[in-house]
């Protein structure tokens, strides 16, 4: 397992308490007692208050429902396994072999959990300043990308209840590429069909472009009937 002061070069924070960071990495597969669940369940909290404030503090005078929606894309299980993995978090996490093998370092819920409990680590060690501060650091690229028009996603949402039919699902089927370089592939489905797949550098620019490709799809299929 790398070194945790690496992790702590990552994150720009270096705790007083290391076994807090030793918790916040530790999956509930190894230990029912010392584990991560608590750390995440604050963590979550924290997370979103400050990307509240965040969005709040800014010039742009969004209303209360684009502030939700923008924040629900920043607070998400695709955002957070971002992040862990450009952290390269998974390979800092604790777990039974059993679930290595089968995948959990590379798990999007796993590693987002995860991302949440050191942020609650890092509140307890020092205050919501820190903490504060690691999201602001982490999230500073994220925030500028959040939109709350009808993007690809929301166009084809729109089109398949127009159509009567519930909204569209995604996965993440492949990722490559070492982890400050990483690609990643995601599948939509609609109706348990997979409609199509796509690369992005980011989990949501894949989900966008999956989707694009999806509506493309349908509407030729559509003309040809």
């Amino acid at each position: 397992m790398p070194d945790l002061r690496t992790l702590e070069d990552a994150l720009a924070y270096s705790f007083k308490d290391q076994q807090l960071l030793s918790r916040a990495l530790t999956h509930a597969s190894l230990s029912r007692e010392e584990n991560n669940q608590r750390l995440e369940f604050l963590g979550d909290a924290v997370l979103q208050l400050c990307i509240s404030a965040q969005l709040f503090s800014q010039k742009r005078k969004d209303d209360e429902g684009s502030l939700t929606r923008r924040r629900q894309q920043l607070v998400c299980e695709a955002a957070l396994f971002e992040l862990a993995n450009h952290l390269d978090l998974g390979s800092y996490i604790r777990m039974q072999p059993e679930l290595v093998r089968a995948g959990g370092r590379q798990s999007a819920s796993l590693l987002a959990d995860a991302m949440e409990a050191v942020i609650g680590a890092v509140f307890l060690d020092g205050g919501m300043e820190a903490a504060g501060g690691l999201v602001n650091r982490l999230w500073s690229q994220l925030i500028p990308q959040t939109d709350t028009a009808l993007d690809a996603k929301g166009a084809l949402q729109a089109h398949l209840q127009g159509q009567g039919h519930p909204q569209p699902a995604y996965e993440l089927t492949g990722q490559k590429g070492p982890p400050h370089q990483r690609t990643f592939e995601t599948a939509v489905y609609a109706s348990g069909r997979e409609l199509a797949r796509a690369w992005g550098n980011t989990i949501k620019s894949a989900q966008q472009l999956a989707a694009q490709k999806a509506l493309e799809i349908l509407k030729t299929e559509e003309a040809q009937q």
